[in-house]
């Protein structure tokens, strides 16, 4: 847990409708589920089986449907013509699958948020987007400790669909902010917490590691970040550029996001940004049509 670093500091306005961040995240967000439970915990454990992870996810149809879809897809597997659960799982890998679990916990956790509002749509759309981008750009800069990016981008804003589902017209206003850090200020002034900070409580609740519950927290600010400052610049960067190609709540198409610095930090170019948006928008759809 990282709940001790959930202090908001003193500020000039008074704070409109403050929360009790944990009992937010213990009454809104569900538990993982305990199929999900076991199937995660054998994923995390490198003497499981392949035989054993099979059996498992077997018991789930929803998951093996979404991971037999996929595993025929370019998202994961060049290889076409994937008919078995064994066989998904041998094409794709343990990795994948693990992204497939967390994908389709948000997604059901918070279906009713993303499918009737454009808000909460917009947002799922664009935490894929970042996920996507930021496995792309990690992939491209050869990038080491970076595996955990992809679910840290498809978190980064899980924080804000809770906060849409609490309070969905007071936390509304907060999204006509446009700037990045204002519009921080005004989630902390309007609540006591912003959503990067109930975003890793969230991933907190589902027992994510500590590497995507401190990404989640510092990716706004990556400096703040310590032994995962390399992963907090990749989810920090792919918001930008996610937004700036028109995936996201907030109007940012003339920001130079070359001049910021997790781009300079992590000394990405023009042609690998995109290159790396090419293959993240034709991977979209297929991950919006599994879920």
């Amino acid at each position: 847990m990282i709940v001790e670093q959930f202090h908001p500091e003193t500020r000039p306005f008074p704070i409109q409708h403050r929360i009790d961040i944990e009992e937010l995240v213990s009454t809104k967000v569900p538990m993982m589920p305990g199929s999900a439970a076991r199937i995660s915990s054998l994923l995390n454990d490198v003497n499981a089986s392949s035989k054993q992870l099979t059996d498992a996810i077997t018991y789930d149809p929803i998951l093996t449907a979404r991971i037999l879809r996929l595993a025929n897809s370019p998202i994961y597997s060049l290889q076409k013509n994937v008919s078995t659960l064994r066989h998904a799982i041998e094409v794709v890998g343990m990795k994948a699958i693990y992204e497939i679990l967390i994908i389709g916990l948000a997604a059901d956790s918070f279906a009713k948020e993303i499918r009737n509002s454009e808000k909460g749509r917009k947002i799922w759309e664009h935490s894929l987007a970042v996920a996507l981008l930021s496995r792309e750009l990690g992939h491209s800069l050869k990038l080491r400790g970076t595996e955990e990016a992809f679910i840290c981008g498809l978190l980064h804003d899980i924080g804000k669909i809770l906060l849409l589902k609490n309070d969905f017209q007071q936390f509304s206003e907060t999204l006509l902010v446009n700037d990045e850090m204002e519009m921080l200020q005004a989630e902390s002034n309007m609540f006591g917490y912003n959503h990067a900070q109930i975003g890793s409580l969230v991933a907190s609740r589902w027992g994510l590691p500590d590497g995507v519950c401190h990404t989640i927290l510092n990716h706004h600010d990556p400096s703040q970040s310590e032994q995962f400052q390399v992963n907090a610049h990749l989810i920090s960067v792919s918001d930008t550029i996610a937004n700036a190609k028109g995936f996201g709540l907030r109007d940012v198409q003339n920001e130079n996001f070359f001049g910021t610095e997790s781009t300079i930090m992590l000394s990405l170019t023009a042609e690998q940004v995109e290159l790396s948006w090419e293959k993240t928008l034709r991977n979209i759809a297929e991950i919006k049509s599994a879920f």
